[in-house]
């Protein structure tokens, strides 16, 4: 037992003296809004965002390493007695990434399969900052529980970065692209929906 608490103390002397562990996050998301309705029997969610990313995380994809993020969203019914269950659960990926030739930055949503090219970085933030219209789910997968409970987060998806940038991104303020999840309210439309 005097073991496992001296090499606990270890590990987590190591991670505080990690070369980017520092207290404060460089890199940062938030969810500020989420806005849901129903519309000829599609829920739909807008997402409002403000994502901050660290002068390192820029350094990686002006040399060729595209950044993964991954938005998801939840539609749950409460439980008194165990986890809630999920009732719709849907993902939104996009690949940000710089293209060195054309010194451009490309926003890739995979769910529209499109690529959108600015000229700044900024002006690829500011797309992605603002999802509209993302059709989460089909009203009629929407049960009639007494009450719903929306949760949507954007996380990086630290798991298409190359091999040597894991483990650093794991512990690394400069890496911790991450929000919190953001709860948002289902529209009774979506109970009543055909």
């Amino acid at each position: 037992m005097l073991i496992d608490s001296a090499l606990a103390v270890w590990v987590i002397l190591g991670l505080a003296a990690w070369p980017g562990a520092t207290a404060w996050a460089a890199s940062d998301a938030e969810i500020t809004d989420a806005h849901a309705e129903v519309r000829e029997g599609v829920l739909y969610l807008d997402v409002r965002m403000n994502i901050t990313l660290d002068q390192e995380m820029i350094e990686a994809m002006r040399n060729a390493i595209p950044i993964h993020l991954t938005l998801s969203a939840r539609i749950e019914a409460p439980r008194d007695w165990l986890y809630p269950r999920v009732i719709v659960s849907d993902d939104r990926r996009f690949r940000l990434e710089y293209h060195a030739l054309s010194k451009t930055w490309l926003l890739t949503d995979d769910l529209e399969h499109e690529a959108r090219s600015f000229s700044t970085l900024q002006g690829a933030l500011r797309s992605l900052e603002r999802i509209r219209a993302w059709p989460v789910a089909s009203a009629r997968r929407i049960e009639t529980p007494d009450r719903l409970i929306g949760r949507v987060r954007l996380t990086l998806d630290i798991d298409k970065l190359p091999l040597p940038l894991r483990f650093p991104a794991l512990f690394d303020s400069r890496w911790a692209l991450n929000s919190p999840w953001f709860l948002w309210s289902v529209p009774h439309g979506a109970k009543d929906a055909p």
